[in-house]
């Protein structure tokens, strides 16, 4: 009787420490909300809103260095952050590519305390990588009034070598960059809603006339702003993007805007492959807001 008391017992004891032990092994796991970053080499700070939720096989060939800045706003400052990007690539053209970006990151620093010049307050950037090697990478720099910077290089991670937009347009497989690209500021117009066009003019509505910034969203579709030599690059799916001058009927400005063939936004904080600072007090008040509407209030 005894022997069997001690065999059930040891039975009991061993299940018990696999059972602890597999409860160990699965608390490792990062807690709800916590901050995650497994595709760049450079782990963001606690004031970062950069979130990693998918691999992105561009990472092994691009690293994201991070540079924090004081911002004024209405007598209030906060710390924001610079996300540059630096392409581990051998290649002249990758050397050059990356000092391009140093350089600018300086020169937006630099106008950070410009009072009287365009103020860049933040930089990120997207990258993109084809299953036929082509890294399209995105640097974007953030002004206080919009006027922010779109600046796209594609380059070759076999070779190392920049990549043309005939080869882009081919691996897109789209015959005409022009075309292409006034469908899709088309559909970016439609789809923004700020107004309806249609065979690329605007479509007056209710018997309103044309007026001038009818006349201004015209000629973002001309041959000046949309042509085969324009900014374009690819996403990891094959779809071309663009980078054009808009006018969003926010006075007569023009401003620099990056969609896709879709036309939908390409610069966007929901893109998972966006890496860039969000500002926490924002992001607060957007849930804010959310809990109020879920209440009905």
């Amino acid at each position: 009787m005894k022997k069997v008391i001690a065999a059930i017992l040891s039975i009991t004891m061993v299940m018990l420490l696999a059972s602890c032990s597999k409860k160990t092994q699965g608390s490792s796991t990062a807690a709800p909300g916590a901050t995650v970053n497994e595709t760049f080499d450079t782990a963001p700070s606690e004031s970062s809103g950069t979130v990693e939720t998918v691999a992105n096989p561009a990472s092994e060939f691009v690293k994201d260095r991070v540079e924090k800045a004081k911002v004024s706003d209405e007598g209030e400052e906060e710390e924001v952050e610079y996300h540059i990007p630096e392409l581990q690539i051998k290649s002249a053209y990758a050397d050059s590519v990356n000092k391009e970006i140093a350089q600018a990151f300086e020169k937006y620093k630099k106008d950070l305390n410009n009072e009287d010049g365009l103020q860049f307050y933040s930089t990120a950037y997207i990258p993109y990588l084809t299953k036929e090697g082509i890294l399209s990478l995105v640097f974007i720099a953030y002004e206080a009034t919009d006027m922010n910077v779109y600046k796209v290089y594609n380059i070759d991670t076999k070779t190392g070598e920049k990549v043309e937009n005939a080869r882009i347009a081919e691996i897109c497989g789209v015959s005409d960059i022009r075309k292409a690209a006034m469908d899709a500021l088309q559909s970016w117009y439609n789809n923004m809603e700020i107004v309806k066009v249609k065979d690329y003019k605007v479509v007056a509505e209710n018997g309103e006339k044309i007026d001038e910034q009818m006349k201004d969203v015209e000629k973002t579709f001309s041959e000046k702003y949309l042509n085969d030599k324009m900014q374009i690059g690819v996403t990891n799916e094959g779809k071309m993007f663009f980078v054009s001058q808009v006018c969003t009927m926010a006075g007569a400005d023009f401003y620099d805007w990056i969609y896709d063939v879709s036309g939908n936004d390409v610069d966007d904080e929901e893109n998972q492959y966006w890496v860039g600072w969000m500002d926490p007090d924002a992001e607060g008040e957007d849930i804010e807001i959310e809990e109020e509407d879920d209440d009905g209030v």
